[in-house]
């Protein structure tokens, strides 16, 4: 894809004598809403830690708006536009909801930009339930919200691509419709979002384009509504085609 705004190239991640990831490519445009699904300890996760710096690559680049980024501290990362809501929230649970919000535009209020209130405004429009406990530590939030909040953290960094890892883990399918229609909302506006998830009908119904990874390769890739038709995706993911309101959602898709 000529002007990606994310290209992965032969990356490959290890703990210790363990391959995790085993050369994988993977791009994501501008405005995109690309998708990788996978079982269990398949390396969806492990692509994303190594996307944010978070774990060191064994080999192989990562260009992120035109530079190269594998290797970079996290820290500076972030600052490029890249953010990411982690597996497991990863929220400060003694901090409230406001403080864990300014702490996502850290860098941002370091250098002064004066809006970062209108922001962190904008994100508890998206999300009014953080409103309610805007003063509350966010120990005290509910897994939905907290989940909420972890979104939110990383919106307030105004980030050119949004990553998020296992935005369903152990929530009901309500909080999950939520978000996954925050996250749509934000794509139909504009935002290059990255989604790691285990559920595929869900990532396979929002997003446009999907990778499938199996023991740390990539091994099939497409568009979601083809890949969701697709025997072999239905037989180890879905067990059954996609429900009419998951095609009615994807159909939706550009």
């Amino acid at each position: 894809m000529s002007g990606a705004l994310l290209a992965i190239r032969g990356l490959e991640v290890a703990y210790g004598h363990i391959a995790a990831v085993r050369g994988v490519d993977l791009e994501v445009g501008p405005g995109e809403f690309v998708s990788v699904i996978g079982a269990n300890g398949a390396g969806k996760s492990s692509i994303l830690k190594a996307l944010v710096g978070v774990t060191p690559l064994a080999r192989g680049s990562i260009a992120f708006a035109g530079q190269e980024i594998g290797g970079l501290p996290s820290h500076r990362i972030s600052r490029l536009g890249l953010a990411l809501a982690p597996e497991g929230r990863g929220i400060f649970r003694a901090q409230t909801v406001e403080e864990n919000l300014l702490l996502g535009a850290y860098a941002r209020l370091r250098a002064g930009d004066r809006a970062v209130a209108a922001d962190v405004e904008w994100t508890l429009g998206l999300f009014p339930r953080l409103r309610e406990r805007f003063r509350h530590s966010a120990g005290l939030l509910s897994g939905g919200e907290q989940q909420m909040l972890a979104i939110a953290r990383a919106l307030v960094s105004r980030p050119k691509l949004l990553a998020v890892d296992e935005v369903s883990l152990g929530l009901a399918p309500a909080i999950l419709d939520q978000l996954f229609a925050v996250l749509s909302q934000l794509n139909r506006e504009g935002l290059a979002i990255l989604l790691v998830e285990q559920i595929a009908s869900r990532a396979l119904a929002v997003t446009n384009r999907t990778y499938v990874v199996e023991q740390g390769r990539i091994t099939l890739s497409g568009p979601s509504r083809t890949l969701a038709a697709d025997p072999r995706v239905i037989e180890a993911y879905l067990g059954a085609p996609l429900d009419d309101g998951a095609r009615s959602a994807q159909e939706a898709r550009p």
